[in-house]
């Protein structure tokens, strides 16, 4: 029993001075940086982020020239006019697609009335107000294998519908049969469906096989608001059940009993359909002007927006003094503040973006904090959180100060911004109480 008991000891000393000596090499080889990201140090087994800097920000609001809006989220319509951001108009352009493939409506088919039924996804701003809505027909088709961008305009036809509607979801529609809320209704010209389609129905054309053949010939409809403006857009999801356009027509003098085609925006898998948005910004009216920033030392306000309207640039002067010293990057963070008093009724974004500028392009920056991918490559962002946006940019400043040897500007944008207006105003690097924080830990190399 003693000796069990000896060998026992022995052994729980031997794992012990064993583990000591572990730690002790660990904590050594972590005291000595190399330029990697948060190599960080141990200070009695307790991490540390090393020495802290705290930059400032030169901080300023841009323009997009444009961003792609190919099959958004949500189509967007209306012409918003915004107190502080100025006037955002948005239309939106879609194909219109056939229920049945090579229908046979019979001889001396006649369109009676059409009826158009939008599903609301959500409104931004007050509701309650009018639009006055046009529906033109798109005359060139559409490509599916190239992109779209919110600058785009199609080629148009005449209007098929001039009318003033009111934008609420929650106003009532009666179909014929029961009463709903959530829809955008209104009448489309009979005149042109009986040109489009029960007209080439009758004829036998071969465009009708398929729906591939029907938008080359019969590309889309585009929608706008020709209004002066409103509070409020309408954002429609034209993928749901509810969104689709209803003809009616009868067949000879005899035929005394109406009946019904259906036509849709592309909700079944394997539809060709395609839509996209088209945003115009004027920020005449605007609380800040576009085109005097101080890009040289910042402004004490920024501006952000949706809907490829404003856009929020951070540039990091004082960071360059990191290059080349092969600092490891423990962490990163930038923190941005919202100007309380700036929202209501618009809705802040939920999250924001960080982009990397480089000139010609944007791209997602990287960051080893991804949840999804550790070795970067996702999307950096950040929730709304107390009035604030924190982004954690550690792989971002190691980038710049070990790999790229360069310190680019970066772009804060809502996510979303092809199907949503949300807008934020943020205190800039200049602002006496919510200025931009930047704040980096380091390890020296040894």
């Amino acid at each position: 029993m003693n000796r069990y008991w000896l060998k026992k000891t022995l052994n729980k000393s031997l794992l012990g001075f064993l583990a000591f000596v572990g730690l002790a090499l660990l904590s050594s080889s972590c005291e000595k940086s190399n330029g990697e990201i948060g190599a960080g140090k141990f200070v009695e087994d307790r991490p540390e982020l090393g020495e802290k800097l705290t930059y400032n920000v030169v901080s300023y609001t841009t323009n997009w020239d444009s961003i792609t809006t190919k099959n958004p989220g949500a189509v967007a319509l209306g012409n918003l006019n915004d107190p502080i951001f100025g006037k955002l108009n948005a239309a939106f352009t879609s194909r219109v697609l056939l229920s049945k493939l090579s229908p046979d409506f019979g001889d001396s088919t006649i369109c009676d009335s059409v009826k158009v039924r939008l599903t609301y996804q959500n409104t931004y701003g007050v509701r309650g107000d009018s639009i006055h809505l046009q529906v033109l027909p798109v005359i060139e088709p559409m490509t599916d294998t190239i992109n779209y961008y919110s600058n785009n305009l199609p080629v148009l036809g005449p209007s098929i519908m001039d009318t003033t509607l009111m934008i609420d979801p929650t106003v009532p529609v009666y179909n014929g049969i029961d009463t709903s809320v959530g829809y955008l209704t209104f009448d489309l010209d009979p005149a042109y469906f009986q040109e489009s389609l029960f007209d080439p129905a009758i004829a036998g054309e071969d465009f009708l096989i398929d729906n591939e053949s029907y938008v080359e010939a019969i590309p889309g409809l585009h929608f706008r608001d020709a209004g002066t403006g409103t509070s409020a857009l309408s954002f429609i999801n034209l993928t749901a059940s509810g969104s689709l356009i209803q003809l009616f027509y009868h067949t000879g003098s005899q035929d005394t009993v109406p009946k019904l085609f259906t036509m849709t925006f592309g909700q079944n898998f394997g539809d060709p359909g395609l839509s996209f948005n088209t945003y115009e910004n004027d920020f005449t009216s605007a609380d800040f002007v576009i085109d005097m920033q101080d890009t040289v030392n910042g402004e004490m306000l920024t501006y952000t927006q949706g809907a490829g309207g404003a856009r929020t640039v951070l540039e990091f002067p004082g960071l360059d003094t990191l290059i080349g010293k092969g600092y490891s990057i423990n962490r990163a963070e930038i923190i941005t503040h919202v100007l309380q008093g700036t929202a209501s009724p618009y809705t802040l974004p939920n999250t924001l973006l960080i982009l990397q500028d480089q000139d010609s392009a944007q791209a997602l920056i990287k960051d080893y904090t991804s949840p999804v991918n550790p070795a970067g490559g996702a999307i950096n962002r950040a929730d709304l959180r107390e009035f604030r946006y924190r982004f954690n940019v550690t792989r971002m400043v190691h980038d710049f100060v070990n790999e790229k040897e360069e310190v680019l500007p970066v772009i804060l944008t809502p996510a979303s911004s092809s199907s949503s207006a949300a807008r934020v105003v943020l205190g800039g690097g200049l602002h006496p109480t919510i200025p931009v924080e930047f704040n980096v830990y380091y390890t020296k190399s040894e």
